[in-house]
């Protein structure tokens, strides 16, 4: 009887395989809905509509958002990369 390399994979590995494809995924989404929500950040303060501290809180609310989200979108690059390794590495011992 011949078996093909295919047969051969511990069912562990496909779930773990699996487990890893679906986060990939599910983080390739979370990162374009970040990049989004990036990209509607404001430049900055209406300035014909807040003058003082108004204008002054509007823009550091601003600005601690667009630095959030900047943090948020470099995490899940880097969860993206190291589940793409992880997901190399696996197959590549397959």
């Amino acid at each position: 009887m011949i078996l093909d390399s295919a047969s051969l994979i511990d069912p562990v590995q496909l779930e773990a395989r699996h487990a890893l494809s679906t986060q990939l995924a599910a983080l390739a989404r979370v990162h374009a809905q970040l990049e989004r929500a990036r990209a509607g950040v404001p430049a900055g303060a209406p300035s014909d509509r807040w003058r003082g501290p108004a204008q002054a809180a509007y823009g550091s609310s601003v600005r601690q958002l667009a630095e959030q989200l900047e943090r948020a979108i470099d995490a899940v690059r880097s969860a993206k990369r190291h589940t793409a390794r992880a997901l190399a590495t696996m197959a590549s011992r397959a």
